[in-house]
């Protein structure tokens, strides 16, 4: 059985069972939605990547281990910090942080201890044993301060900000917005004149969920209600204006329903599936219902189900084959490497399939019962479109040399762009400049160099001289050769400094001791004289350690930065700890994560536009029996991919998580309009009109669909660009930028090109 036999078996089925289909939709739909309320949402960067990967093993090891892998950072500013007012009252934010459930521990000078030369050793001491009351105190303290070496970690230059560094144990079900509420409640009682500053990936993240979602909630009813207006606009009728839509409502009920059924948590990206389906998903519809008024017309007395028949046979190849593209295109996600979006692309492939079949099924079902609209039946109903439609083919015919000149000049210099694309997924980013999140973030990284943080989780036999010299040599290294970097420190750096101070501070001391006993013997004092989870944070045990963990500290960089950091440490420890050497390091953290996920977003760019463009050439080739008719039909598209790549490099707009999407939904939609332009072309010659009058016909005809097709994908995203979330409001320039091209590649491009080239596969 070829498809036309399934169409025609389709619309046999509205044909006569036209209630059925509307109860059983109804049914499914109520199934759908029957676990809906039960959608969880996961902003969190570790589920986009696979649990397999190296880098998510790896900070499950260091979370089994040392109960940390995330830090927060609050910076305080005031003109009389060193105040017994000002350090009294910050001594309780301490304490109220050291309390919150997934704290492991908090370092500030409250709590920073620094290794101080003795007779024959060395001892511990605070850096701050008790708020200072008088100027003599006062001094003390600030003498302190600058022996312990905190300045630049833990309180700036110029002593009027200090910070605390929270370590978070953040496991793979961490709840980064519960946290950040308790965090914030926490720090608005003790708001006073002092500047309070939070900066981290954990706050990130929960600002970027927030943002999603209240977007979602403003614009969603938005985007709905242009689409309404539109549809009014171009049918008006009650059945224009909401079959689509109820098509559009059940395809998103649907994917959200099966996304609870599936126990499948709803991503940061996940917020723009609704938006997209808007966009996308009322496309079939549009068609249907633009094709069964425009045969209306042609013949008011004739019976609905007649015509619908007649629309039916002509629409529904052309129907399958944009939603056959449009499913293959978000399919081709699967090959992503970061597990999110593959989940994406098969939740967005399920809600577009929904509304192909329903288009198909539902919209026909619908109509056989109701009336016509009256206004059909007047002679100039839609002329004024039809006209300019006409119009607008017979121009870019006539000067089809002169526009694709011009045309194909303008994309090769566009096309140079595309050396400067650059890419960002550091979440702090995806805020405007001006905002709170960025205004802090920046204030933190220079004052105490960043919060974002590469961890070094390392195996082997930790006091053993070699191993800590291996340690101490990695570090450097990641230190010196990477300009990004503010600190470091490991368990290398603590026994230096013991070793230094038990040699009454001799500048020619301050090295890794050659011994082992030695080294046990620093540890030991230190044990006397510390307390017992001093060491937690980086040796899994004091007494016998097989595992340390190693701290980087990153300013606020470019994710190419970030990238060039985690490659060259990857490299550096691939090249000189194999087998048999004294240790194992591995990269942990959240710095390492976002490297994986950035190195993942343009490889599964790459990989899922590579694939997509494959097999929808192929396709077009095949439904065309000629390799000129798919170069045709897929040329508009890949003209826009060239547009689109121009625009990101052109304009310095990054490639990101929600960017990297973009190709795929031009792909996809991008090839519908050229899809339904050269089958009905065809069809008009296959009917007996010349090339000319073909083209004006099926401007005139299928035209409407295609134009009411674009401009309702246009409208359904340019709601976003009023969004605050930078990521969402680039995604929506970009996406119109390149639906709008395709219009014009479907409208515009291609009757230039078919009136010069004449391809035979039009005629057989």
């Amino acid at each position: 059985m070829n498809l036309k036999n399934i169409i025609k078996r389709l619309f046999l089925l509205d044909a006569h069972y036209p209630r059925s289909i509307i109860s059983f939709t109804l049914l499914l739909t109520i199934f759908f939605m029957w676990k809906i309320n039960e959608l969880k949402i996961d902003p969190g960067l570790r589920s986009l990547v696979p649990k397999d990967h190296k880098i998510v093993k790896n900070m499950e090891l260091a979370e089994d281990l040392f109960s940390s892998n995330e830090i927060v950072v609050i910076a305080v500013e005031s003109e009389n910090l060193i105040s017994e007012q000002i350090l009294g009252k910050y001594s309780s934010l301490h304490d109220s942080l050291v309390n919150i459930p997934s704290v492991s521990r908090v370092a500030s000078i409250y709590s920073q201890k620094y290794i101080v030369p003795d007779d024959g050793g060395f001892e511990i001491q605070k850096i701050l044993n008790k708020i200072p009351e008088d100027s003599l105190e006062t001094s003390a303290f600030i003498e302190k301060i600058q022996a312990s070496e905190i300045i630049g970690s833990l309180i700036s230059a110029e002593l009027n900000i200090m910070c605390f560094i929270a370590q978070i144990t953040a496991p793979t079900d961490f709840d980064e917005i519960a946290f950040r509420e308790n965090l914030f409640q926490i720090i608005d009682s003790f708001k006073g004149i002092e500047d309070i500053y939070i900066a981290s990936s954990i706050i990130s993240a929960a600002e970027s969920i927030d943002s999603v979602k209240r977007d979602m909630r403003t614009f969603t009813p938005i985007a709905l209600g242009l689409m309404i207006l539109l549809l009014i606009l171009s049918f008006r009728s009650w059945t224009g204006t909401f079959l689509p839509l109820f098509v559009v409502g059940f395809s998103i009920l649907w994917t959200f329903g099966l996304m609870a059924w599936l126990d499948i948590s709803v991503p940061i990206i996940g917020g723009l599936i609704p938006i997209m389906l808007i966009a996308i998903a009322n496309n079939y519809g549009i068609h249907i219902i633009s094709h069964y008024y425009e045969f209306t017309k042609l013949d008011i007395n004739l019976d609905r189900v007649e015509i619908l028949k007649r629309t039916m046979k002509r629409l529904g190849m052309p129907i399958f084959l944009a939603g056959f593209t449009t499913v293959i295109s978000f399919l081709s996600l699967v090959t992503h490497e970061l597990s999110k979006v593959r989940e994406i692309g098969l939740l967005v492939s399920f809600g577009i399939a929904v509304s192909f079949f329903l288009s198909l099924l539902l919209i026909p079902a619908i109509l056989i019962l109701v009336p016509r609209p009256t206004y059909l039946g007047k002679e100039k109903s839609l002329e004024t479109v039809n006209n300019f439609l006409v119009n607008w083919g017979k121009f870019f015919v006539k000067n089809r040399v002169p526009f694709l000149a011009v045309l194909f000049s303008i994309m090769f210099i566009f096309s140079f762009g595309i050396r400067d694309i650059t890419i960002d997924t550091v979440p702090d980013n995806y805020f405007p400049k001006d905002s709170k999140i960025r205004r802090s973030s920046a204030v933190i990284s220079e004052v105490f160099g960043g919060s974002t943080q590469l961890n070094i989780l390392i195996e082997g036999d930790i006091y053993d001289p070699l191993s800590l010299e291996h340690i101490d040599k990695l570090m450097s290294h990641i230190k010196e050769k990477n300009s990004i970097v503010s600190s470091t420190y490991s368990i290398a750096d603590v026994v230096k400094k013991m070793h230094y101070s038990f040699h009454n501070g001799n500048a020619d001391s301050l090295k890794i001791p050659s011994s082992r006993e030695l080294i046990e013997q620093y540890m030991f004092l230190y044990s006397i004289a510390g307390e017992d989870n001093d060491f937690d944070l980086i040796l899994n045990d004091t007494d016998d350690p097989n595992y340390s963990q190693g701290f980087v500290r990153i300013k606020k960089v470019s994710t190419v930065d970030l990238m060039a950091l985690v490659d060259d440490t990857e490299d550096y420890i691939k090249s000189n700890y194999y087998d048999g050497q004294p240790i194992n390091p591995m990269l942990s953290g959240p710095a390492a994560l976002l490297g994986a996920v950035s190195h993942s977003v343009i490889r599964g760019q790459i990989i899922s536009l590579g694939i997509a463009s494959i097999i929808l050439f192929s396709i077009m080739a095949l439904v065309f029996r000629s390799l000129i008719g798919g170069v045709l039909a897929s040329l508009p598209m890949l003209l826009a991919v060239i547009l689109i790549f121009g625009l990101l490099g052109n304009f310095s707009i990054p490639l990101n998580m929600t960017t990297s999407l973009l190709t795929c939904i031009l792909v996809g939609v991008g090839i519908d309009y050229s899809v339904h332009f050269l089958w009905h072309l065809r069809e008009h010659l296959r009917e007996g009109d010349n090339l000319d009058d073909a083209i004006s016909n099926t401007m005139k005809v299928s035209g409407k669909g295609i134009l009411f097709n674009g401009i309702s994908v246009i409208v359904g995203f340019s709601v976003l660009m009023f969004s605050v979330f930078m990521p969402l409001k680039e995604f929506s320039i970009l996406i119109m930028a390149s639906i709008g091209f395709c219009l014009i590649g479907g409208m515009a491009i291609l009757p230039a090109l078919v009136s010069l080239v004449k391809p035979k596969f039009l005629y057989k």
